[in-house]
């Protein structure tokens, strides 16, 4: 199968490196000191739970036109940068082309929707933390690397319309079967909606937490006070999806805080590697998202709106 990866950061470059060396037909968009080293020095996922991948020759360029139509394209970069990526992809999309977006967010994708289509679209999580540790080399960390896909409603596309037997979203089982032949854990949802806001429900607390306090994980539980600042972040997140028409129940805060503890103390997340690197913040599609949501719904989000004030000036 001919694979995009469109941003080999972190995850992109996780996950590609991880498809070519099973053997699939890779073909990575990067740019700048990524795409240099990786022409330079090859691509390194180091990884003690997935093991360590090397790719001394990855196909990597940063223009689409040298890689031309692929059967599945997964979009990996900052959601910051997804309407740039958008405007040039063209060349790597075909009429059976199969776009996933495993980024960060709520409507992550919704831009690949309108641009190329529902049809074409395939909603995404990514279960993995991992690190850009210099340019070329991926620091994987933990057990987690798992992916989930699926259309966005059983036979139906992200908008409601039935599908035709062949539209390209009822490839999600095949695109699945190359992850998990690559070794990555790897499912397709009936409801990939609800999977997304499963993962927002932490993601978005934790991130925000993180980057406020410039602090891992393992230090802010280990406060009670900033302990109970999560907690009250990961319940508003569940409001919110409540008036969205979800159905994330309470008690899903509590698997969320059983969950944290079970991960490594040290571990931070992508938004406070951004913050402590200087990048841009992705938090008007986390915190800011929840606060707008919240707005809309007259559900306060008093967490949320202070997290994204805070920290909106980064982004």
């Amino acid at each position: 199968m001919k694979i995009g990866i469109f941003g080999a950061g972190a995850v992109g470059g996780f996950l590609g490196a991880k498809l070519a060396a099973a053997g699939q037909d890779v073909h990575f968009i990067a740019r700048d000191n990524q795409m240099k080293a990786m022409r330079l020095n090859g691509l390194t996922v180091k990884s003690e739970a997935f093991g360590n991948t090397f790719l001394a020759h990855p196909q990597v360029t940063d223009d689409p036109e040298d890689v031309g139509t692929c059967d599945v394209v997964f979009m990996t970069v900052k959601l910051y940068d997804t309407d740039e990526a958008i405007k040039i992809m063209g060349p790597m999309v075909g009429a059976g082309t199969v776009l996933v977006s495993f980024q960060n967010g709520l409507t992550a994708a919704e831009p690949l929707m309108k641009a190329f289509g529902p049809e074409m679209v395939l909603g995404g999580v990514a279960y993995t933390m991992s690190y850009i540790e210099t340019p070329g080399i991926i620091h994987q960390i933990g057990r987690w690397g798992r992916f989930v896909i699926g259309r966005f409603a059983p036979g139906a596309t992200a908008h409601g319309e039935a599908m035709a037997e062949n539209a390209p979203q009822l490839r999600a089982e095949s695109i699945k079967d190359i992850l998990v032949d690559a070794g990555l854990e790897a499912s397709v949802s009936d409801d990939i909606r609800t999977e997304i806001w499963k993962k927002f429900a932490y993601l978005a607390p934790l991130s925000g937490m993180a980057a406020l306090l410039r602090m891992p994980l393992g230090e802010i539980l280990a406060d009670s006070d900033t302990r109970g600042m999560l907690e009250a972040a990961i319940m508003e997140v569940i409001r919110v999806s409540t008036a969205k028409g979800l159905k994330l129940e309470p008690t899903l805060k509590d698997t969320i805080m059983k969950m944290f503890e079970t991960m490594p103390a040290e571990m931070g997340t992508s938004m406070l590697t951004d913050m402590l690197q200087g990048e841009r913040l992705e938090v008007p599609w986390l915190s800011g998202m929840v606060s707008r949501f919240g707005h809309e719904s007259n559900i306060p989000t008093p967490m949320h709106d202070a997290i994204y004030t805070a920290l909106k000036l980064w982004s």
